[in-house]
C-alpha cells in the first residue's frame, strides 16, 4: 500500500493566496464597509417658535418629535413660557394637550396670554388621589412600592402615553411643576425612553414643565428658568420701579420683595441652556432674559 505525503505551500504561494483573499473580501464588502463605518451626522429637526422672541435666539426654537424640558421653581417663568408656547401653537391651528397633574392651570390666564382654549384639550388628573383618601371618604392604605404623589404622576404618565399614541397633537404639554422634585425623581428613565420614541416620528413638540430636569438624555433641549427682578409701580403714585431678586438654591422668591401698596406689573426671568440638540454639554454658560407682564401691558424682553 502506497502513501502519499501532502506538503506545505511554499511561504511565496501562500502570501500570494492570502493577498489575493484578502483583496477579493475588501473590493466585495468595500461598499457595506463604508457605509457601516461612515459617521452620519443626524439631520436637524424641524422647530417651532416658543412664543418668546429672546428664547428663540437662544434655542432656536422647541424641536418637533422631540421632548423638551422648562425647569425652574415657583416664579421662575415656566408656566408663563408654557402658554406662551401653547399660545404660538394654537394660533397656527394647532391642536394641543395640557395633562395638568394639580389641577392648577387657569384658563382665563391662559386665554389673557393669547391661547386658543377651543384648541386645547386640558387633562385635569384627579387631586384627591395625592391626599391618600379615596372617593368616599375612607383612608387608603398605599403599599410599600408607593411614595408621595405616587398615583398622581401614574395618571399623568398613563394620560401621556394614550395621548402620543393617539397623535394629532401639534404640541403635548405636561406640567408636574407643583409635584416635589423628590417625587419626580421616582419616574423610571424608561417612561421618558418610552415617550421619546413615541414622539420621534411624529411632528408633535412634547413639553415637560417642572422644578429640576428629570429626563435626563431623553430630552432635546433643558431650560433652567429663575427669576431675575420684578417691576412694580406705587398704587398711589404710579412710580415704576424694578427690584432685583436674589438667587436662591432651590428657594422662591421671598414674598416681602414688593410692598402691599405697590402693583405687580411684571417680572424679568433668566433662562440658561443646560441641554440642547445643537450642542448636548454648552462650553459654557448660555442664557437670555425676557420679562412677562401682568394683562393689559405690552411684554417686552432683552437678551443677555
Amino acid at each position: 500500500m502506497s502513501s502519499v505525503a501532502v506538503l506545505p505551500p511554499s511561504p511565496a504561494i501562500a502570501g500570494r493566496t492570502v493577498s489575493a483573499l484578502r483583496l477579493q473580501l475588501e473590493s466585495s464588502l468595500q461598499e457595506d464597509l463604508a457605509a457601516t463605518l461612515l459617521l452620519r451626522e443626524r439631520a436637524a429637526p424641524l422647530t417651532v417658535p416658543t412664543g418668546i422672541a429672546p428664547l428663540d435666539e437662544l434655542t432656536g426654537g422647541l424641536p418637533r418629535g422631540a421632548l423638551s424640558e422648562f425647569a425652574g421653581l415657583s416664579s421662575s417663568g415656566r408656566t408663563g413660557a408654557m402658554l406662551a408656547a401653547l399660545a404660538r401653537s394654537t394660533r397656527r391651528q394647532e391642536i394641543c394637550a395640557l395633562v395638568d397633574a394639580t389641577d392648577s392651570f387657569d384658563p382665563a390666564s391662559a386665554a389673557a396670554a393669547g391661547v386658543i382654549l377651543d384648541r386645547l384639550l386640558w387633562v385635569r388628573c384627579n387631586p384627591e388621589r395625592q391626599s391618600g383618601r379615596s372617593r368616599d371618604g375612607r383612608i387608603r392604605h398605599p403599599g410599600k412600592s408607593t411614595f408621595a404623589f405616587s398615583d398622581v404622576l401614574e395618571q399623568v404618565l398613563k394620560v401621556t402615553d394614550l395621548l402620543l399614541q393617539a397623535g394629532g397633537f401639534g404640541m403635548v404639554a405636561l406640567d408636574i411643576g407643583d409635584i416635589p422634585s423628590d417625587s419626580v425623581r421616582r419616574i423610571p428613565l424608561t417612561s421618558w425612553f418610552r415617550f421619546r420614541r413615541a414622539v420621534e416620528p411624529t411632528s408633535t413638540v412634547l413639553l415637560l414643565i417642572e422644578q429640576e430636569a428629570c429626563a435626563k438624555t431623553c430630552a432635546s433641549l433643558v431650560l433652567d428658568l429663575h427669576s431675575h427682578s420684578v417691576c412694580t409701580s406705587h398704587s398711589a403714585t404710579g412710580e415704576v420701579s424694578t427690584k432685583m431678586l436674589p438667587r436662591l438654591h432651590n428657594q422662591q422668591p421671598a414674598t416681602s420683595v414688593v410692598s402691599h401698596a405697590s402693583l405687580l406689573r411684571g417680572m424679568r426671568f433668566h433662562a440658561e441652556i443646560a441641554r440642547c440638540w445643537k450642542q448636548r454639554k454648552p462650553q459654557q454658560s448660555v442664557g437670555a432674559r425676557f420679562e412677562l407682564r401682568t394683562a393689559g401691558n405690552q411684554p417686552s424682553a432683552q437678551t443677555a
